[in-house]
């Protein structure tokens, strides 16, 4: 099946305020002024008549309309200011260069749209759907990423793509995570343009109806439905009947699947994991790593390394710079990265293991129930952990593997509020663990020990290592496609693009749709307008007389390469007098519009091409404050 489309696509690469859509603020602020490098053959939409060399140029606000100054030009173009790629037929690489993105200095393909919104400047891309995706794909993947998963990368970018376009708004999609990410254009990512090309036009359909191709970086091992993750439950994932539930274990196998894994021994006391001693009131814990955290000789990454901190170890804590712990390690000052560490008081009984520390702090409660007064989670040793298991569900009843609790049973001694001895006895208690911790009735990733960046979180048996492990995997939401799921497929595994979609997208098909990409205008080509009885500016036409014929209007324009015909109301419009709120819309030689220009006669408020006392009266109650008059 072939459903043909409109292959330019609308791509918010902004830096300003959006209405549309997400009302978010782009990334790198407000712009009232942005600096662009022209590089090939482009002209100005609304002044084909400027010529627009190679260089650089500064577009900004000038009130509501949009001033451009460069080479030899320094002019405030109107409303709207539009850069149009066009064929190129010299040396160099035809692009204009955006700087100052959110993404950096980048280099973009396709048309350019300025507009001013509350002083600062709105940017929007329109470029060909195919030419959009190479700045996706070499961005969401890598381009080192086998060519099968490239083309899956693709096939979904497109058809996420085709899913956000609208008939109407400034903009169809933005060029940052939460959409998709977007970086323009880079001819050395080769194997993605591959990708994009032998895909071209391929989008996943369920029952001949573009879908919603969700997808995250790494899924934990389990895809996750859709109603879990975004809320709505059974009604929701009803709605997506192809995002199912299921085991994903070339996510797991894909050594690049960023995950954490703490081990808690059954045995604690007299091994290993026995309490620490270290000097000073506080310590310093290494968490939230999967293996270990750099240490470094000064307060930041620009000093050098000198050694590894694994996770769950403790230094000695000296003091604090910013957001870097000093510490001694080695018998040598040194410095970690507070985003890794944890300072923490010290006491009788430390525990490098963060998870032993966490079920200290809990005993604490456990054994007050029990009419022990303990002064300090320090004060209770731990013996062994008989039991740890997952405790609640995050999603219930829906198979996922994701869990808020664990619960565990240990076997602690105590030194009991006013004693210094520890007891004698071995008590028994049971403790419940956030592993997720809410936050005005929701919860968060936000945790003290546990990896904030990873969502997916529960307890593994260990029998054979002798404990257990605390989990916490899956980077990003875990619907639909695994982008390191689908590197292991294609990769290890030789699985093509079509199984892989098949894998992820339960009883979807693979659906064409025409995103040919139209040729690029020739600068000789483009329609221009002109006239020596007119004033026709970017975005209107003045100086018109009143009882002025559509015929007489007509022949005082001078057009070159396209026609122009006049509108009213939306209907054609071909005698009779020209009036204020008509449009003359000047069209290329193929028929298409190329620009449309309202007309205005300055005193015909009413639009129907005269001066009369209906008009003065309608001004006199604009002046008024009665009526409004445009």
């Amino acid at each position: 099946m072939c459903t043909s489309l409109n292959s330019y696509f609308q791509i918010c690469t902004c830096f300003c305020f959006i209405i549309q859509h997400n009302q978010s603020k782009i990334s790198v602020g407000d712009k009232s002024s942005i600096n662009i490098n022209v590089d090939g053959e482009y002209i100005i939409k609304e002044e084909p008549s400027i010529s627009i060399p190679r260089g650089s140029y500064t577009v900004s606000a000038s009130g509501k309309n949009v001033r451009l100054r460069g080479p030899n030009i320094d002019k405030v173009i109107g409303a709207t200011l539009t850069f149009v790629r066009c064929e190129y037929k010299g040396s160099g690489n035809n692009h204009l260069t955006i700087k100052g993105t959110e993404h950096g200095n980048i280099n973009y393909l396709g048309d350019f749209v300025f507009t001013v919104s509350s002083g600062t400047l709105n940017v929007v891309n329109h470029v060909p759907l195919e030419q959009y995706l190479y700045g996706v794909v070499a961005y969401e993947m890598s381009d080192s990423f086998p060519l099968e998963a490239l083309k899956v990368q693709a096939v979904c970018a497109r058809s996420y793509a085709v899913k956000a376009m609208s008939s109407s708004g400034t903009y169809d999609i933005g060029d940052k995570a939460n959409h998709q990410v977007y970086k323009g254009y880079n001819p050395s990512y080769k194997n993605v343009i591959k990708a994009v090309d032998a895909t071209a036009g391929e989008v996943l359909s369920y029952k001949n109806k573009v879908i919603s191709t969700y997808y995250s970086a790494s899924n934990g091992g389990q895809t996750e439905l859709p109603g879990n993750m975004w809320g709505g439950g059974a009604e929701k994932n009803k709605e997506y009947p192809y995002l199912v539930q299921k085991d994903d274990p070339y996510d797991l196998e894909n050594p690049s699947s960023k995950y954490q894994k703490i081990f808690v021994p059954k045995q604690v006391e007299g091994t290993d994991y026995d309490p620490v001693n270290i000097p000073g009131d506080h310590v310093v814990r290494v968490v939230h790593v999967n293996e270990f955290a750099n240490v470094r000789k000064g307060p930041g990454t620009s000093y050098s390394i000198i050694g590894p901190a694994p996770i769950n170890s403790v230094y000695e804590w000296l003091g604090t710079t910013g957001n870097w712990n000093k510490i001694i390690y080695k018998g040598e000052e040194a410095y970690i990265s507070g985003t890794y560490s944890q300072k923490v008081s010290n006491g009788r009984y430390l525990y490098a293991n963060s998870i032993l520390a966490d079920i200290q702090n809990e005993a604490q409660a456990g054994l007050e129930s029990q009419g022990i007064k303990i002064s300090s989670p320090t004060d209770i040793k731990i013996i062994t952990v008989n039991k740890l298991e997952n405790g609640q569900e995050r999603y219930p009843g829906t198979g996922s593997r994701n869990y808020v609790t664990a619960k565990a049973t240990a076997n602690v001694k105590y030194i009991e509020e006013g004693s210094s001895e520890l007891s004698g006895e071995t008590k028994e208690v049971n403790v419940v663990l956030e592993l997720m911790k809410k936050s005005n009735g929701k919860y968060t990733l936000s945790h003290d020990y546990l990896d904030s960046d990873l969502r997916m979180r529960g307890v593994e048996q260990a029998e054979s290592e002798g404990g257990y492990y605390i989990t916490n995997r899956r980077y990003g939401h875990g619907v639909g496609m695994s982008q390191r799921g689908a590197q292991t497929m294609a990769g290890k595994y030789n699985m093509s693009y079509q199984e892989i979609l098949d894998f992820y997208f339960e009883g979807t098909k693979i659906m064409k749709v025409d995103s040919s990409i139209p040729s690029l205008p020739d600068p000789a080509d483009i329609p221009t307008l002109a006239s020596s009885k007119y004033n026709i500016g970017s975005n209107r036409i003045t100086g018109l007389t009143t009882n002025l014929s559509v015929e007489k209007f007509l022949s005082n324009l001078t057009v070159s390469n396209g026609t122009v015909s006049l509108s009213s109301a939306g209907k054609s419009k071909t005698s009779g007098i020209v009036a204020t709120g008509d449009i003359l819309q000047l069209r290329n030689n193929t028929g298409s519009i190329y620009k449309e220009y309202p007309l205005v006669i300055y005193g015909d408020v009413n639009g129907d091409g005269n001066i009369t006392v209906i008009d003065l009266l309608r001004v006199q109650k604009h002046l008024l404050g009665v009526t409004s008059l445009n």
